[in-house]
């Protein structure tokens, strides 16, 4: 696997792809730290929307409970 970079688009492909893509596309091989930034970025922006969620979720059942 290579990590290939063009713009702000990151990539991880494998070899061969890499190759063609280099050659032909006008991508450039960049560090892998790169796009583990990017994929961990994303990671942590979806645990925050899951967490949100549940949230709302435990919020709703507290205020749909019947007080006796």
């Amino acid at each position: 696997m290579k990590t290939i970079k063009r713009n702000n688009e990151i990539l991880r492909v494998m070899d061969n792809e890499a190759e063609k893509l280099v050659k032909n596309e006008g991508y450039k091989f960049c560090p892998k730290k790169e796009w583990k930034v990017i994929r961990d970025a994303a990671k942590i922006a979806a645990k925050k929307r899951a967490d949100a969620q549940a949230e709302v979720k435990t919020d709703k059942k507290k205020k749909s409970k019947p007080v006796a």
